[in-house]
C-alpha cells in the first residue's frame, strides 16, 4: 500500500497554479456544449440501459480495462465520436513536454485527436482520464488538465482544448481556452437524465471540433 503522506503525481491545484489558470463554473463554451440536446437511437436504448444498471451493480468494483470494456467504449459508439480523417479515439497514449527546463509526462487514458499516418494521434482535441482506484496517488482532473496543457501549447493555435475526468461514476467536463480553465457539474452515469445528457454532450463537442477545426 502506498504510504498516506506521498504527495500525489499530478495535482490539479499545483498545476492550476504553477501556470496561473483561472479556474471557474460559468464559461459560455462549456456551458453551450453541457446544455446540448438530442435524442437516443432506439437501436441503442435497450444496451444502453443495461450498460447503466451494470455500471449501478458492478461499477464499483470495475478495474479500469474493465471499465473501458463495459462501459466507455459503447458510450463512445453511441456517441458515434469518430470521424474519418479528422477525429480518431486513441488509449494509453504519450504526452510530455519540457517545461521549466524539466521534462514532464502523461499517460492519456483516452483522447481523440486528428489521425496520422494509419492510426496515430496528431493534433489532440479531447481528453478522458479516470481515477484509478489502485493508484491513491493519482489525481485524474491533474492529468487530464496536464495532458490539457501540453496540447494547447503543441496545437499553437489559440483554439480550445476540451476534457472530462471520471471518478467512480461521475464524469466532469472541462474547456481550457487560454489561460480560462472551466469545470460543469458532475454528472452520474447511473442516472438515466445524466447519462443521457453526456452522450449529448459527448455528440456536442465532435461538431464543435468540426466546426472549429475543419469548417
Amino acid at each position: 500500500m502506498p504510504r498516506p503522506d506521498k504527495p500525489l503525481k499530478y495535482d490539479a491545484n499545483n498545476i492550476i497554479g504553477v501556470h496561473g489558470l483561472k479556474r471557474d463554473i460559468d464559461c459560455e463554451l462549456l456551458n453551450e456544449l453541457m446544455s446540448a440536446t438530442g435524442t437516443i437511437e432506439d437501436k441503442f436504448l435497450e444496451s444502453l440501459e443495461e450498460d447503466r444498471k451494470a455500471l449501478q451493480l458492478r461499477g464499483e468494483y470495475w478495474n479500469e480495462e474493465e471499465l473501458k470494456m463495459f462501459f466507455l467504449s459503447p458510450i463512445f459508439k453511441i456517441a458515434n465520436l469518430r470521424e474519418s480523417e479528422k477525429i480518431d479515439i486513441f488509449y494509453e497514449r504519450t504526452l510530455s513536454w519540457e517545461y521549466a527546463d524539466k521534462i514532464e509526462r502523461v499517460v492519456c487514458d483516452c483522447l481523440l485527436a486528428k489521425p496520422f499516418g494509419i492510426y496515430a494521434p496528431q493534433t489532440p482535441y479531447f481528453f478522458l482520464q479516470e481515477f484509478k482506484k489502485q493508484k491513491q496517488n493519482e489525481d485524474a482532473e491533474g492529468q487530464m488538465l496536464l495532458a490539457m496543457l501540453i496540447s494547447q501549447q503543441k496545437n499553437n493555435d489559440n483554439k480550445p482544448i476540451y476534457g472530462c475526468y471520471l471518478q467512480g461514476k461521475f464524469w466532469v467536463f472541462t474547456t481550457l481556452h487560454d489561460k480560462n480553465y472551466c469545470v460543469s457539474r458532475a454528472y452520474d452515469a447511473t442516472q438515466k437524465a445524466d447519462l443521457y445528457q453526456i452522450i449529448y454532450s459527448l455528440r456536442a463537442i465532435k461538431q464543435t471540433i468540426l466546426r472549429q477545426w475543419f469548417s
